[in-house]
């Protein structure tokens, strides 16, 4: 199983923006890609052995809505729709939530959090990640560089192909 490594609260950077009153942990990019990294090889891992695939201790889960969902998503996360609909499968691990900036998903970890589900917020969310330059799926897991970016006042790295509808 890999382990999330411990992050200090973020700074309450939703608390008044959105009326909570606790804080957060957030998770930043580098630390996700690395345990999305980790996954994947062990799970490769695993197949190759014949082992059975290990479970991962966290879940990423896309809060944005279906039509930006439908364009892509980062590797190995599931809709918040899949996430509601089987929660008890994934109780005990980490939820991370991200969106396009980390608005939304800041509320809705904020949500888990007052239920006490373990969770922290991909604040950069999907405009962080390809600021990365990291790789993105459609939700048929076929890659793709195509990103909802939700209004086009937002600027993403030339080999991505910005969608706003």
């Amino acid at each position: 199983m890999l382990a999330l490594t411990p992050l200090a609260p973020a700074s309450g950077q939703f608390g008044s923006l959105f009326g909570t009153s606790s804080k957060v942990p957030t998770i930043k990019v580098e630390e996700l890609s690395k345990l999305l990294e980790q996954q994947q090889q062990a799970e490769e891992k695993a197949k190759q052995e014949g082992q059975p695939v290990p479970e991962p201790n966290f879940v990423v889960v896309d809060v944005r809505s279906e039509p930006e969902v439908n364009v892509s998503v980062i590797p190995g996360a599931i809709t918040k729709k899949a996430y509601e609909e089987n929660r008890d499968d994934y109780a005990g691990r980490v939820v991370i939530p991200y969106c396009t900036i980390g608005g939304r998903s800041g509320r809705y970890a904020q949500q888990l959090a007052d239920s006490d589900v373990p969770v922290k917020n991909f604040k950069g969310s999907i405009l962080e990640w390809v600021n990365h330059q990291l790789p993105l799926v459609t939700l048929e897991g076929k890659p793709t560089n195509r990103v909802h970016i939700y209004s086009d006042r937002y600027k993403i790295p030339e080999k991505y192909e910005a969608v706003t509808k």
